[in-house]
């Protein structure tokens, strides 16, 4: 009956081990995955502030063009406050044709095309043009990093659960629309998924130790009643034994044995055998049989 109970005791202790490890590896898990997470919104958001600048020095370039020929064509640059990939794009295409127009203007205004603030506005929208490249590089190798680590062994099997998106890569030049909106809902619960995934986690594991614990206590009950039979037979049956010059006695009950093991004429080690039977065994192991089979 011991080895049922430690069987169990196995069970229980696995279920708990394997409740924490899970719980541990969460958390750990969950760390990284958030600090990566971050790493990709605060590339993008990088490269907000640079669109940003793009729209404004387009802005002044075309004021400084006011007053000559066609500037009637050329049209403020906006940007929504809620930057997107598609925001970024139209920027991109919008700001190109204006410099391209009002590079082509100063081609025949010689004057405007030696004014230090035309040049100067040049100058600075293309270096925004290249930072803004630059800007998109770093953000596609932090979405790289943050999706490598995302599907990797063991963050797969959870990264999903704690609301950990797959993060696009961002072409500027694209004409397919990109989902970027997924940045803004990439896990912004500080934490508050982990701590439901955590309760789940102990609800199962309680769960399991009361399936467990009902088990055991079955298991329990069973064997129990098992050797409270077996004793009470034991009790019935009456026994033979081998006295010290190991010559048979009885038969008698095994109270009666119990008795002469008391006043000394008989051990554990003293021969027995079930009346009718044909194998002699120790008394011990009359008096106690081990667990039930």
């Amino acid at each position: 009956m011991s080895g049922i109970f430690d069987f169990i005791g196995s069970i229980i202790k696995i279920a708990i081990y394997a409740a924490i490890m899970l719980a541990v590896m969460a958390l750990f898990g969950y760390n990284q995955l958030r600090a990566l997470s971050e790493a990709v919104k605060a590339a993008f958001s990088n490269i907000g502030v640079t669109a940003r600048k793009q729209v404004s020095l387009t802005n002044q370039l075309i004021e400084a063009v006011k007053g000559y020929a066609d500037t009637e064509k050329f049209v403020h640059l906006k940007i929504s406050d809620d930057i997107s990939a598609a925001n970024i794009a139209q920027i991109q295409q919008q700001s190109h044709s204006m410099v391209s127009a009002i590079n082509g203007l100063a081609q025949r205004y010689p004057d405007l095309k030696s004014s230090q603030q035309y040049n100067t506005l040049m100058e600075a929208i293309y270096n925004v043009e290249n930072d803004l490249e630059r800007q998109r590089e770093r953000f596609n190798e932090a979405a790289r990093a943050y999706n490598t680590k995302r599907t990797s062994i063991p963050h797969v099997f959870y990264a999903a659960a704690l609301g950990f998106r797959n993060a696009p890569y961002l072409e500027l030049h694209n004409d397919e629309p990109q989902d970027m909106g997924m940045l803004n809902t990439m896990n912004n619960d500080d934490g508050e998924r982990v701590k439901q995934m955590l309760g789940a986690v102990g609800s199962q594991t309680a769960t399991v130790l009361r399936t467990v614990s009902n088990k055991a206590v079955e298991h329990g009950k069973v064997a129990m009643t098992a050797a409270q039979t077996r004793m009470k037979q034991q009790q019935v049956m009456e026994y033979s034994y081998l006295d010290q010059d190991r010559n048979p006695q009885g038969p008698v009950s095994l109270d009666a044995l119990l008795q002469l093991q008391a006043e000394g004429k008989v051990t554990t080690e003293t021969p027995v055998m079930p009346l009718g039977g044909r194998v002699w065994a120790p008394l011990g192991t009359v008096i106690n049989p081990g667990p039930a089979s």
